[in-house]
């Protein structure tokens, strides 16, 4: 709890432990910023802990941590941000408020069609062709409020650069042909894709984004760029060599050759590693782009894929150039598939400020389509996820994105699990959605990941149930309005209550998490922070779920209100019974009489 007394803030915490073990508080390790508290504005009655701080120190000060530390075993530690001196609400926006819209430009709406210029090759099929989204086309669904009714506040954008107007072989079998439209095979620095606008266009998109109080991510690519791009033809010795020593190409060799692989041969990749001038130069080149744009922050490709040098010096140059200069906060999210140690190796104050949580997502997924896959699992990635990235993270909480099949492939049953033939389902018999049960599927996986630690990421589409296999299926074409079905529009309706959930409750944006159950068809945990306690229970199965819950006494709570119905119920000696709906969930306030 939190309270003021005089000019004095009060934090009180409670720590559980097992059987008669006691502290002192030599135990308690509080940190405001960096700067530990004094043992004297630090009381312990008991298992409670109140740090007290004089509120003028509290007032420029970003976050308060805590942790019990005994006999070398730690307490989770419990991180409260702080906004004008006290635990940060609704009123001022942090990362940690941030709701991600990912989508790609070319694929959302077309709002100019005199820039609807696909590159003509007989051999380009038209699903890797350009397809006419534009600039003006997420500006006008901006300015229409379309994320506004979402309860969206980040955009994420594809990338802006120019691009190839040419057509490139695949090297994997088929070896089909692609288009740039997605953005990856920048060709210039300084110059935005003329199928999408003009620079100009780009900043009123931004500007009208801001004017919502919506952020805007831009997509930056520094592992590689287009064979076109006049950095590889004025500065080859920037650029690692395709050959390797031994004879063989060096060409998506992922783990092997992790920081010097291209992914195509017309893809150089930078050679960061023995190039200073490449990391200034590049470095230079994405401060540009906020300079210029007014951008909010990156989302970063292929981190793993460039060494930690560059991120170091990207990341000073943001503070010394950006952010001190301006008081802007940069977010830098990153694209890292491995393991936790890796991912994490990218993520601290001088460099990324988080990557997607592709290790939850691999535990999630298989929980919400498989009927078999236990709760228990996801707990326990969440839990690891935590301990690894701290208790309160920024870490990217995905259902899909551009480089995954669609959830609702899997829910409706057109894909199976590490399915095998995802490419050539999309080319060849792309799925579309049957079964009306399965958008409840996707709905719960939203109230999941709506919910827990981190920051939920929306890829464009399937906030409403679209489908798709790999790329590029899982990149159609946006839709809107009345080109859903009945069955979408109820979906985004849900998703849009289930968004705003989230930007109303503090607790499951700040809050700790504490299990209170986990099994094969149910799941059920608690978010708590200074200002509120939200139980969030959730059933996959395909039957009614009635669940009697235990809730810890120390939360001192007598009934829970329904976030959503406004139903109370009582909570009669620490426990409360919830009855489920078959794929449902419910959002329950916990409160004392």
């Amino acid at each position: 709890s939190f309270s003021k007394t005089g000019k004095k803030d009060e934090f009180r915490f409670y720590l559980e432990l097992a059987g008669t073990q006691t502290i002192d508080k030599s135990n308690i390790i509080a940190l405001l910023d960096n700067q530990k508290v004094m043992p004297e504005n630090i009381l312990l009655d008991n298992r409670n802990i109140t740090i007290t701080v004089p509120e003028e120190k509290l007032v420029h000060t970003k976050m308060l941590r805590v942790i019990v530390s005994i006999d070398g075993l730690n307490s989770n530690m419990q991180m409260i941000p702080l906004q004008k001196g006290k635990p940060a609400g609704n009123s001022d926006f942090s990362w940690y408020n941030s709701m991600i819209y990912s989508l790609m430009i070319d694929r959302f709406r077309d709002g100019d069609t005199t820039n609807d210029k696909p590159v003509k090759n007989d051999s380009l099929m038209w699903k890797a062709n350009y397809m006419g989204g534009d600039f003006k086309g997420v500006t006008e669904e901006i300015n229409a409020g379309y994320f506004d009714s979402l309860g969206i506040n980040t955009i994420w954008l594809s990338p802006v650069n120019d691009n190839p107007n040419d057509a490139y072989k695949e090297t994997p079998a088929p070896h089909r042909w692609f288009s740039g439209y997605h953005g990856y095979w920048p060709i210039a620095q300084e110059k935005v894709e003329e199928k999408f606008g003009t620079f100009d266009d780009l900043k009123k998109l931004i500007s009208s984004a801001h004017k919502h109080n919506i952020k805007i991510l831009l997509d930056f690519v520094s592992h590689h760029v287009h064979a076109e791009h006049p950095f590889y033809k004025e500065h080859p010795d920037w650029f690692g060599k395709l050959e390797l020593p031994d004879g063989r190409l060096n060409l998506r060799l992922w783990d092997e050759h992790r920081l010097t692989t291209w992914f195509e041969p017309y893809m150089p990749s930078y050679d960061f590693i023995h190039s200073d001038k490449a990391v200034d130069v590049v470095s230079d080149n994405a401060i540009w782009w906020l300079e210029h744009s007014g951008a909010d922050g990156f989302r970063h490709d292929a981190v793993k894929h460039v060494p930690n040098r560059f991120w170091r010096e990207l990341t000073q140059k943001l503070k010394k150039r950006i952010e001190e200069p301006t008081g802007k906060d940069v977010y830098q999210i990153g694209e890292t598939f491995g393991s936790y140690d890796l991912v994490n190796s990218y993520i601290n104050n001088g460099q990324l400020s988080a990557q997607f949580n592709f290790l939850q997502y691999d535990a999630a997924q298989p929980v919400f389509i498989d009927s078999a896959s236990s709760f228990n699992d996801l707990n326990n990635a969440i839990e690891k996820g935590l301990d690894v990235y701290g208790t309160l993270n920024l870490m990217g909480n995905i259902m899909d994105s551009h480089d995954k099949n669609r959830f609702m492939a899997y829910a409706d049953g057109d894909l199976t699990l590490n399915e095998p033939d995802a490419i050539e389902v999309g080319w060849n018999n792309p799925p579309k959605v049957d079964h009306p049960e399965s958008y409840e599927k996707a709905e719960l996986y939203y109230a999941y990941m709506f919910s827990v630690p981190g920051i939920p990421v929306i890829y464009y589409g399937s906030e409403f149930g679209m489908t798709g296999a790999a790329d590029p299926d899982n990149r159609r074409m946006m839709r809107f309005g009345n080109k859903l079905n009945d069955n979408e529009k109820k979906m985004l309706k849900t998703v849009s209550k289930i968004v705003k959930l989230r930007a109303s409750n503090t607790a499951l944006r700040y809050g700790d998490y504490y299990l209170l159950h986990a099994d094969v068809n149910t799941f059920a945990y608690i978010r708590s922070d200074f200002g509120e306690r939200v139980l969030v229970v959730l059933n996959k199965s395909n039957e009614e779920q009635k669940l009697e819950l235990q809730i810890p006494n120390v939360y001192s709570v007598q009934k829970a209100i329904d976030l959503i119905s406004g139903a109370s119920a009582q909570i009669t000696g620490n426990k409360l019974s919830v009855t489920l709906p078959p794929r449902g969930w419910k959002m329950l306030k916990l409160e004392s009489e």
